[in-house]
């Protein structure tokens, strides 16, 4: 999923000036500099921000701020990217009409979101609200943009058969439940003890 969202970016950002709202700690932005006529990384995280420090090193401009107000000039990007942030905002429609500021006539912009209407959808603990496809095209569409919304991973695997299919309802009951109670940890390093418990051996994103 990390990688698709990043190459898909990769494609957009050719020749264009980027922002990434919400970068993390940094692992798409390989393949975006590769393309990208300029690139700028920001997060809320001065903690993630010190990962993509360590990795890229001083020459890539990294900037802590809040998705609700971006300290740059009006039209300042041809592309501004979200991927997994929105849910995190308290003003979502502040955000959107500051990234409609910063960027340039005729610029983009590309959210990545989990998608709540999911049947195995689970919030994480510290969101504020997770945006459906519909409610993006509402709010872009009121600052005039042509919103296009995709789909892809779908919840049902490839795998066959009767007790496949068991297991991955069983997977799914057992997680809504947990989430019903209330016992879902609240930390990373809790859900991936409980992902862990679930799937097995997790395999370490790297930094890049």
């Amino acid at each position: 999923m990390m990688y698709t969202r990043y190459a898909v970016a990769a494609e957009l950002a050719r020749g264009r000036r980027v922002l990434e709202i919400g970068c993390g700690s940094g692992q798409g932005v390989g393949l975006l500099r590769n393309s990208c006529r300029s690139y700028v990384g920001s997060d809320f995280s001065d903690r993630l921000l010190a990962g993509a420090r360590a990795h890229y090193g001083p020459a890539l401009p990294l900037v802590r701020l809040s998705g609700e107000t971006l300290p740059f000039k009006s039209g300042s990007f041809d592309l501004v990217l979200v991927f997994e942030a929105t849910y995190y905002l308290h003003n979502m429609s502040a955000g959107f009409r500051e990234i409609d500021r910063v960027l340039s006539p005729g610029g983009s912009v590309m959210f990545v979101n989990a998608n709540p209407q999911r049947t195995d959808f689970i919030s994480s603990p510290h969101s504020v609200h997770y945006h459906s496809g519909d409610e993006f095209r509402v709010a872009l569409g009121s600052l005039g943009y042509r919103v296009r919304v995709d789909g892809a991973f779908p919840v049902e695997a490839p795998r066959k058969g009767l007790r496949s299919r068991v297991a991955r309802r069983g997977l799914r009951f057992a997680r809504r439940a947990l989430e019903g109670i209330g016992l879902v940890p609240k930390t990373l390093r809790g859900r991936a003890r409980l992902k862990r418990l679930a799937y097995g051996r997790l395999i370490e994103v790297p930094p890049e």
